[in-house]
């Protein structure tokens, strides 16, 4: 009896300190200046030999962008200084944990970026664990091995008006084409968008880092458009 105490015990102990861990990273991760840097952070968890059309991790270095092997090392890095982007090869998508799942969505509802490359959308959109990301009446075209999709959201709002909206769990509702409304007085701000595309010669390249750029200083836009709104009230 005494060691089946001691064993919940201990077992009560990991996951208050898992969730102890796990809420300083989503402080950390709030904490976003609303000035865009010059060099904007952007990963890309691959296998170094991955190749899809003419995008190799060799290229994202060139463009400035840093290539990680494993989810640890890109949430360590997070944790360091928060990503603008991040794109993930598909393989890295196989046997995502819950854990993974969940900061993946706290990064998306925070205005990272994320591009999946290589994968279609549908296992996409389930390895994020979220509604089909294909818009209805879309044409069932794969993505392909050299094609990418792009997901953005943002959602920003006084704590309380941010944690309503995630148990509404607006992102989702926002996929299925609804509008997530919370009772409040208070500026919030609660928006989504992507696009898809290929990666087949030098000219997609450049049109993909391009546009890549645009969504992340769009997120800058948001969130500098947002604090002033809030500080005028």
């Amino acid at each position: 009896m005494r060691n089946r105490i001691l064993f919940v015990l201990i077992a009560l102990l990991g996951l208050a300190l898992g969730y102890l861990w796990t809420s300083q990273e989503a402080r950390h991760a709030v904490a976003r200046s609303a000035t865009m840097p010059n060099n904007p952070h952007v990963v890309y968890l691959s296998p170094v030999d991955a190749v899809h059309g003419r995008l190799t991790p060799q290229v994202v270095e060139e463009r400035g962008g840093v290539v990680l092997q494993t989810w640890a090392q890109v949430r360590d890095m997070a944790q360091k200084q928060p990503l603008d982007a991040l794109l993930v090869e598909q393989t890295k998508f196989a046997g995502v944990k819950e854990e993974e799942r969940t900061w993946l969505r706290q990064q998306i509802e925070n205005g990272v970026i994320i591009v999946g490359v290589g994968i279609d959308i549908e296992p996409f959109s389930a390895a994020l664990g979220l509604p089909n990301l294909r818009a209805p009446g879309e044409a069932q075209a794969p993505i392909g091995n050299d094609g990418y999709y792009l997901l953005q959201a943002l959602l920003l709002g006084t704590p309380e008006d941010v944690a309503a909206m995630r148990r509404a769990e607006w992102l989702a509702e926002a996929i299925r084409g609804n509008v997530v409304k919370i009772d409040t007085k208070k500026p919030l701000l609660a928006e989504r968008g992507g696009e898809r595309g290929k990666l087949v010669t030098d000219e997609d390249i450049d049109r993909f880092f391009v546009n890549l750029y645009k969504w992340i200083e769009g997120v800058y836009k948001s969130r500098s458009d947002f604090q002033q709104q809030s500080t005028s009230r």
